[in-house]
């Protein structure tokens, strides 16, 4: 928690969320759609496996907290500790839940609470601990100006084809052509 002797920092201009931070550490074409209200394929097998593990993993812990552009899968306290869990399926992805995760711990410190975060891989079972160093810190501030810039775009960037590309719920909007001539 906040000791008041952390600088206070207005937040940014135009909110971002989360989840929006997230989407662009994996694919930027993913978070422009998305940040433009273009919503994936609702019945995709992965985004239905996503909703399961959110309702299920973690049951007797869920505390989930909206915040301003973030809903935090997991809050508790250790100690004097304040401590964010984001829950993930798999750790394929890891950079993006970093920045995710980053994203919350660096919004919480401009609310003046000061926080640690955990990676949590419940099929995996493996948890990760995670500071908002200022390496960290940097990088997701990086990550939002860049973002923020990409949703002022008109136009998504072109489609790109990335090993996430297999499971992701946008496939058949960036890729109809291949999908039509499978």
């Amino acid at each position: 928690m906040g000791d008041g002797d952390l600088p206070l920092e207005p937040p940014p201009e135009e909110p971002l969320t989360a989840t929006l931070m997230g989407y662009y550490g994996v694919c930027p074409r993913e978070a422009w759609l998305m940040g433009h209200a273009l919503e994936p394929y609702p019945d995709h097998e992965l985004l239905a496996l996503g909703r399961l593990l959110q309702e299920t993993a973690y049951r007797e812990e869920r505390k989930e907290v909206a915040l301003p552009g973030m809903r935090l899968d997991l809050l508790e306290r250790e100690g004097e500790a304040l401590v964010v869990a984001e829950v993930k399926r798999r750790s394929g992805q890891r950079e993006a839940h970093l920045l995710q995760l980053g994203y919350y711990l660096l919004a919480l410190k401009r609310l003046g609470l000061e926080a640690r975060g955990e990676l949590r891989y419940p099929e995996e079972r493996k948890v990760e601990r995670v500071e908002l160093t200022p390496d960290l810190e940097a990088r997701v501030r990086e990550a939002e100006e860049a973002l923020r810039a990409l949703l002022k775009a008109p136009t998504p960037p072109p489609a790109r084809r990335i090993p996430a590309c297999s499971g992701c719920a946008y496939f058949e909007f960036c890729f109809v052509e291949e999908v039509e001539d499978a």
